[in-house]
């Protein structure tokens, strides 16, 4: 294989994968464990979520773009504080909304916010 091709192979390679920082510093989070945490606690079967394989669900608003947004489920400002304590528990801040408390400690919520926050 002609080296140029080479070249043109890993640089084609390396634009298709995700770089997560270790740390969001907005939410002192790890983006890469939220990730994972996004599937296991199953968010995704209720809201899309880029980047996450399987989280393309329609029932809840899909939370791409979500760090430019300037309220959280339609009412708290999007601040760190708010979406961490919106995942953590989210009936102690509303306690008529649909979206169920799934046991996310705040940790967990932390770098569930993280990796919301990179998208």
């Amino acid at each position: 294989m002609a080296p140029a091709l080479r070249g043109l192979i890993v640089v084609l390679a390396l634009a298709g994968c995700e770089r997560l920082p270790d740390r969001e510093p907005l939410t002192g989070g790890d983006p890469k464990h939220g990730r994972s945490l996004i599937r296991e606690f199953g968010c995704g079967s209720c809201h899309r979520i880029s980047g996450v394989p399987g989280a393309n669900a329609s029932v809840a608003p899909p939370l791409e773009k979500l760090k430019s947004r300037v309220y959280l489920a339609g009412r708290f400002a999007n601040t760190p504080q708010n979406l961490v304590a919106w995942i953590h528990d989210p009936r102690a801040m509303d306690s008529q909304t649909a979206m169920p408390a799934v046991g996310v400690d705040e940790q967990q919520a932390r770098d569930i916010a993280a990796y919301l926050y990179t998208r």
